[in-house]
């Protein structure tokens, strides 16, 4: 008889028996034949591993938030073999990956190839500084409401000196009814904001010197580190009425440098050079 010939007087026999049979069974995996009243019966593949007092190997995703516990999964793991790393340098929305039974240098023992279906990833979760000051970036704010979110967030503005931004800020709030006459660009770089004389809020004439640039101290990622963000500060004048804004500046280059010193981290504390690119789906 041949090997299907066989399959069918097994399958034959448990249909007559009206009872299911195992067709082939492993630690982990069953095969079984379930017979039915109209003789056609249907073959199903049984997962056993969830009865076993442990799982038969590693497997999952990992998720941490910061280059020290990315590498510390990485070393408590490295039993697992044929670990690679990937990163993705998207500049708005960053990715590392590590396969830990991947298709990387094998450990000793090791197949050269894996399941990869072990994996840590790093979440990259922004700061509420951060979120607060890109939340605004470009865009054109009142005048009371923009000197109110600088008077909150005076601590991230490295310059000029907190004296200088918090007297702006009153600045703005004093003359929030008063109508400005121009805004002009000084040869300094500074740009002088005059207001008229307002004699129902009892404001008087006046002007104030505000910088064209600003550097704030940001941190983008939790347990990424601080940079200093240069960053234009911007305004219109409409009819008398002034918005007021700001536009950071190089924002790839910051994220680039991060992401530099990222893989610097890991490379180093890891002992795996990191790959440009996506791993296996």
């Amino acid at each position: 008889m041949t090997e299907s010939t066989d399959m069918r007087a097994v399958i034959d026999t448990a249909t007559k028996a009206a009872q299911p049979i195992v067709l082939f069974q492993s630690p982990t995996f069953a095969k079984v034949y379930v017979p039915s009243a109209d003789g056609d019966g249907e073959i199903k593949h049984i997962d056993l591993e969830p009865t076993l007092p442990a799982p038969s190997r590693k497997k999952g995703t990992v998720t941490c938030f910061d280059v020290a516990s990315f590498n510390q999964l990485i070393a408590d793991n490295s039993d697992a073999g044929n670990i690679s790393i990937y990163l993705d340098r998207n500049p708005v929305k960053p990715a590392i990956v590590a396969v830990l039974n991947g298709h990387g240098k094998p450990a000793d023992g090791k197949s050269a190839t894996g399941w990869g279906d072990f994996r840590v990833q790093i979440e990259f979760r922004k700061t509420p500084q951060w979120l607060k000051w890109s939340g605004i970036d470009g865009k054109m704010m009142p005048q009371v409401e923009f000197a109110e979110f600088v008077e909150n967030n005076l601590a991230d503005i490295v310059e000029p000196p907190g004296a200088t931004m918090l007297e702006i800020a009153t600045y703005l709030q004093t003359t929030r009814s008063v109508d400005f006459k121009s805004g002009i660009r000084l040869s300094s770089g500074a740009i002088q904001f005059q207001n008229l004389e307002s004699l129902d809020t009892k404001v008087g004439a006046g002007n104030i010197e505000v910088p064209e640039m600003l550097t704030l101290g940001l941190q983008p990622f939790i347990g990424s580190g601080g940079y200093k963000i240069p960053t234009r500060f911007r305004y219109r004048l409409n009819d008398g009425k002034l918005t007021l804004g700001i536009k950071m500046q190089r924002i790839e280059t910051m994220m680039d440098e991060l992401i530099e010193t990222l893989i610097a981290k890991i490379e180093r504390g890891a002992n795996i050079s990191v790959l440009d690119g996506l791993p296996p789906s």
